[in-house]
Order: structure tokens, then sequence, then C-alpha cells
């Protein structure tokens, strides 16, 4: 799924599943979130996926943020799609803060 938020172009991707409101929600929130700190993004693209081999922290979010010079990116899991999407845009944010 392409859309854009802010003029940041957003690819949606997910594996197995259909992405629901509430989802798209989230990925809008944890985005605007990352963005308070770094306001040159022009693109966003997050890969969502569950992981079968664990079945507690089974849902995956990978963010690619673009930014000028190189992309930054991001991978993690939990138990619930926010707590992956905050977890992965904690990780992005500590890497152009740092």
């Amino acid at each position: 799924m392409n859309y854009s938020v802010d003029d940041i172009k957003i690819d949606l991707q997910t594996v197995g599943f259909d992405e629901t409101p509430e989802l798209l929600a989230d990925v809008e929130r944890e985005l605007r979130r990352v963005m308070r700190f770094r306001q040159d993004i022009v693109a966003a693209d997050f890969y969502l996926s569950e992981d079968g081999a664990n079945p507690t922290n089974n849902k995956v979010a990978r963010w690619r943020l673009g930014v000028p010079g190189n992309d930054l990116f991001a991978e993690a899991r939990s138990a619930s799609w926010s707590g992956s999407l905050r977890d992965a845009g904690e990780k992005l944010r500590r890497q152009f803060v740092d």
C-alpha cells in the first residue's frame, strides 16, 4: 500500500495479512513521533510480518527511512504491532540523534 503523510512517501507491505485501520493509525502515529526529531525524511518503508517460530513476540516490524545521505534502517519484534513499530522507531531515532 502506497500513500503519503505530510509529503513523505510511505510504502507499507504486510506479509500474510491485510492492514487494518488500527494498524495504519499505529504506523502514522509512530512516523509522526519520529518526524519530531528529523524533518528531512522523504520516504518511509514499512515491512510487517509475523514470525511463526516465536509465538509470543511474533510481530516483526522493519523500517527504512529515506533521508539525505544514507538511508536508516531498524528492525524490532514484539507481541503487538504498536510495540514493534514503537521499538523500531526508537532505534531509528537513536541513529540520527547520536
